[in-house]
């Protein structure tokens, strides 16, 4: 759960995106920053630390960024840089997205198989999550030999849990108390 402070900075970047009409384009840099900042932890150290001085440090920011994002989240990232809130893009672009689902009526779904779903199947669960939801829905596909078959989906704070491995250890269970 995000903080009260990366929800703020979250929130004051949305507004200057949707006055802009660029919503989600500002999401889309601003979760590339954030990647960028989690594959390469070491410039994001260089950004946080404090005895490098800032004017180096937006220096660094303009090199990686300036002319790939847009102007105003350049400045932003610069901003969270100069009030030392750079360390926080991860939390700020969560609560970013949050609420730019929460606005335009988008759901997260993550289902977890055994295998890769192929498109087909995704297209199925995806236009069956869009009923359920009545919300547009982003589908992605996480795979864990470990559930052996079946399917696990998360949508927001719910699960449903239709795994062979739940399966097996649901009658696992069962067999347990007959047998105790």
């Amino acid at each position: 759960m995000a903080s009260i402070v990366s929800e703020r900075y979250a929130l004051s970047l949305y507004e200057v995106a949707k006055d802009c009409g660029k919503v989600e384009s500002f999401y889309e840099e601003l979760s590339q920053a954030a990647r960028v900042f989690e594959d390469y932890p070491e410039y994001l150290k260089l950004l946080t630390t404090p005895s490098i001085p800032l004017p180096e440090k937006q220096d660094a920011l303009k090199q990686v960024f300036g002319g790939k994002a847009h102007d105003y989240v350049l400045n932003f990232l610069l901003l969270l840089t100069e009030k030392r809130r750079i360390g926080l893009i991860s939390e700020i672009c969560k609560a970013y997205q949050d609420q730019y689902y929460f606005e335009e009526g988008i759901a997260e779904v993550v289902a977890v198989t055994a295998s890769p779903m192929d498109e087909a199947l995704q297209n199925k669960l995806r236009d069956k999550m869009r009923a359920v939801t009545n919300k547009k829905v982003i589908l992605r596909n996480e795979v864990d030999p470990k559930i052996i078959g079946g399917i696990v989906v998360r949508i927001d704070n719910r699960q449903v849990d239709t795994s062979v491995k739940t399966r097996l250890a649901e009658i696992a269970q069962q067999m347990n108390h007959i047998i105790a």
